[in-house]
């Protein structure tokens, strides 16, 4: 066998090898048979004192209440409990997630940046310890009045998420709504609102048997906003008033 021949045979088994293990992540995780672990990465998204002091002051307490909200709504759908579901809090990371993609991008771009992203985690985490964990890069940043953090995402290969976040403690209700939302789509789960950030009609309803539909009084998760009528919603306060909703439940698997 050529030299040519058997690195290709090798970059074909570590590729093989590399699908395995995300087949086996994807599968272990929406079992719900095993305790589901998720660990918050903070990041300073910059310099700041205020950034510096927030990140210094953090607990894996600050996240419990998303293993709560977990834990209570798959009792709407499921006969016998889920495992239980941990939140820790994990090292800082110094460095900064690989930038996503902006404007129109090809596919070949967003397949790169994943192949980044995933490279960003692997360095940044325990690579053992982290099989079948889902990986929470959380950026903080003291944000500007009017203006919108980068938008956050997750993806369900390779379980990781990178969120953006405000370091308030008054904003720690709605980043545990943005790290939940992620924290879903890791599970597979889809979202539920349109291009206007509009939530999708009935499966974006935290409520979508109700009569008359609007106002609802809690939003589904994955729509992220309490619909006040078809045109108009409204962020949830936090996790109490959100809600998981048929469709979601049936992307994870409960």
């Amino acid at each position: 066998m050529s030299f040519r021949a058997f690195r290709i045979l090798v970059l074909l088994g570590l590729l093989a090898l590399a699908a395995g293990v995300t087949w086996w992540e994807g599968a272990a995780v929406t079992s719900w048979k095993r305790p589901l672990e998720i660990v918050v990465y903070p990041v300073k998204g910059d310099g700041s004192e205020a950034v510096q002091r927030y990140v210094d002051g953090l607990t894996a307490e600050r996240f419990r209440e998303i293993g709560v909200f977990l834990r209570e709504q798959s009792e709407r759908y499921r006969i016998e409990k889920i495992a239980p579901v941990t939140v820790a809090l994990g090292k800082p990371v110094r460095k900064l997630p690989p930038p996503r993609p902006e404007g129109r991008h090809s596919a070949l771009d967003a397949v790169l940046w994943s192949l980044k992203l995933r490279y960003y985690a692997f360095k940044a985490t325990p690579f053992f310890d982290s099989l079948g964990t889902v990986r929470l890069f959380v950026v903080y940043r003291e944000g500007e009045e009017g203006k919108a953090l980068e938008h956050s995402l997750g993806l369900r290969k390779g379980l990781l998420g990178v969120v953006h976040a405000y370091a308030a403690p008054k904003q720690d209700a709605q980043n545990n709504v943005v790290i939940a939302h992620e924290l879903l789509h890791t599970l597979g789960a889809t979202d539920k609102y349109d291009g206007a950030g509009m939530p999708v009609r009935p499966e974006g309803l935290g409520d979508p048997d109700r009569d008359p539909p609007y106002p609802q009084q809690t939003a589904e998760i994955m729509a992220g906003r309490v619909a006040r009528s078809p045109t108009e919603a409204a962020i949830p306060d936090s996790l109490a008033a959100c809600v998981v909703g048929y469709k979601t439940a049936f992307e994870i698997k409960w």
